[in-house]
């Protein structure tokens, strides 16, 4: 006993060292050992990255590396402008949560009260639910996708996004029961802002925010023609050796993202947010977790991710749009903020963000392993086999090679008989009266339970296959598609350049690409509709056309 009490204190006071506000000099030298150690691992020519350190609302360490421009070979800055990708996100919140403030709404008003053209989804879709993505909306970008032209393939506009939202008729879940990160639900908050404060949303976060806070680099990028000084170049490549190409986002749409900064103008947005100076009941609305129908909080909140870090509270969000990507996080307790930008698709922000802050709050003791059981090879090899996810649809294999039983090439650890480990995630397991594997639920930090379940594999033979052929047709993605029959196998097209294989996978469900293809029967087994989901996009359902 008194060994566990005295445990307990190394422990309080452990945590009571993080919890304070660090040594500017620490702060900067760990930035600095993190900074160098991306920086060097950069193989030039290539784009890069800005970092941005603050601590006390004060910023103490920018630097930059890599290309912000390639064909002329203009370094990146700490003052160089990127794209923020979804870090937005909390600006447009922020938005609302100032016109609540000043009485023109309220964040659980029904978003119909303010776009009255969206469609009655038969229970109460609110402002919160959008901001926290239990809204169940579709992601607009992946409902566009369905016409073999979405983002990154034309310009798109702002009415177009919120078009593509407007004309969903069906919601991938209830509002409030699950949490799903979509974009549609940022694409209405904006649309709600400008229609309450009859301003167009850039010119209300102009003067609400960039203005006062001074943050003289931010912009919204409502016109990708326009020309920005010091804009760094977006860039992407297929793989580690292929060349860097142009990736620009060409799409006037915000809301979701959309805009324009610098890491030294991040550091005094959450200045702000520290300092709580436009208000303290603005902090803690933005930083409310969302609350689940069944009384779950989950961990976002509103235009935020709000958790831990080895030990310390941590207020977040990350972002990518074409080839830029980023990381903004604050660490309240201990006023430390770090603020990344890359303008390639690696290395990644996120990653050097907590590079950074591992060096700053550092060092930290050697995480516990789980303690590992180790199961007979026959009991392994009743896993091998085709597991669906019973909410996506989509598909895990598990093989089992040299003795391990892996799922989609990684190895399966086992901490009971009942319990395994898909990397970091738990799966409890259960068994038939013959000691078969029959169910995988993973309890999801959203509160919902992901149950995965054996299929058998399905070979369709030549007269299954006919039976789906033919045109498709969804309204509310204003999509159509073909399923045809090339050397006696089902190919997805949609004209004029998308070209899809089909992956049998279990009865009636293909693998396409990045989409699940599945298909309904009516009572007398006749094919009814066909169904397409992906990440943010669960079921669009098409009717036959002909």
């Amino acid at each position: 006993m008194r060994k566990f009490g005295l445990l307990i204190i190394l422990s309080l006071f452990s945590f009571g060292l993080r919890a304070q506000v660090p040594d500017k000099a620490k702060v900067i030298a760990g930035a600095e050992r993190a900074f160098d150690k991306a920086a060097k691992a950069v193989a030039m020519p290539a784009p890069g990255c800005a970092v941005g350190v603050s601590l006390n609302g004060e910023s103490v360490f920018e630097k930059a590396f890599g290309l912000a421009e390639m064909e002329h070979n203009i370094a990146n800055t700490p003052q160089t402008i990127f794209e923020s990708g979804s870090v937005a996100k909390q600006f447009t919140a922020a938005a609302l949560v100032l016109l609540q403030q000043e009485g023109k709404l309220n964040i659980d008003d029904p978003v119909r009260k303010y776009i009255p053209e969206l469609p009655d989804y038969g229970a109460p879709l609110t402002i919160r639910h959008i901001l926290n993505h239990t809204a169940g909306l579709r992601d607009w970008g992946a409902v566009m996708s369905l016409t073999g032209a979405g983002r990154g393939d034309r310009v798109i506009s702002q009415p177009l996004a919120v078009d593509v939202v407007l004309r969903q008729k069906y919601l991938d879940f209830k509002p409030g029961t699950e949490y799903s990160y979509s974009n549609s639900g940022y694409q209405l908050a904006a649309e709600i802002v400008e229609r309450v404060s009859k301003q167009k949303f850039p010119a209300f976060v102009e003067e609400r925010f960039f203005k006062p806070l001074g943050m003289k680099n931010s912009s919204t990028r409502d016109n990708y023609q326009r020309i920005v000084p010091g804009r760094a170049q977006a860039y992407s490549r297929s793989g580690g050796n292929a060349p860097w190409e142009l990736n620009m986002p060409f799409m006037n749409v915000y809301g979701n993202g959309g805009m324009l900064t610098t890491v030294g103008d991040w550091l005094r947005w959450n200045a702000m947010l520290d300092s709580r100076s436009m208000g303290g009941s603005v902090v803690d609305e933005l930083e409310t977790r969302g609350l689940l129908n069944n009384g779950y909080k989950i961990g976002y909140a509103l235009g935020l991710n709000v958790g831990t870090n080895r030990g310390m509270r941590t207020v977040s969000h990350g972002g990518s749009t074409a080839g830029y990507q980023t990381f903004l996080v604050r660490f309240p307790d201990q006023k430390v903020s770090v603020a990344v930008m890359c303008n390639g698709t690696s290395p990644s922000a996120g990653a050097l963000a907590t590079s950074i802050a591992d060096e700053i709050f550092g060092p930290f003791p050697a995480a516990e392993q789980p303690k590992l059981v180790q199961l007979p090879e026959e009991k392994l090899k009743g896993f091998v086999g085709l597991w669906r996810d019973e909410v996506n649809h989509f598909p895990i294999r598990f093989t089992f090679e040299n003795g391990t039983l892996r799922f989609d090439g990684t190895a399966v650890r086992f901490t009971a008989e009942d319990t395994m480990l898909l990397g970091n995630t738990r799966v409890k397991v259960t068994f038939d009266k013959d000691g078969r594997p029959v169910l995988g639920e993973i309890a999801e930090d959203n509160g919902s339970v992901t149950r995965l379940v054996p299929l058998p594999e399905w070979k369709p033979a030549a007269d299954e296959l006919k039976q789906l052929a033919g045109e498709w047709y969804s309204d509310e993605a204003q999509a159509k598609v073909t399923f045809s029959i090339e050397d006696g196998k089902g190919v997805i097209v949609n004209k004029p350049v998308v070209r899809l294989a089909l992956q049998p996978l279990y009865k009636d469900h293909f693998l396409a690409g990045g989409y699940v293809v599945w298909f309904t029967r009516d009572r007398a087994g006749k094919i009814e509709r066909m169904h397409v989901g992906t990440g943010r996009m669960r079921d669009m359902f098409f009717e036959r056309a002909r």
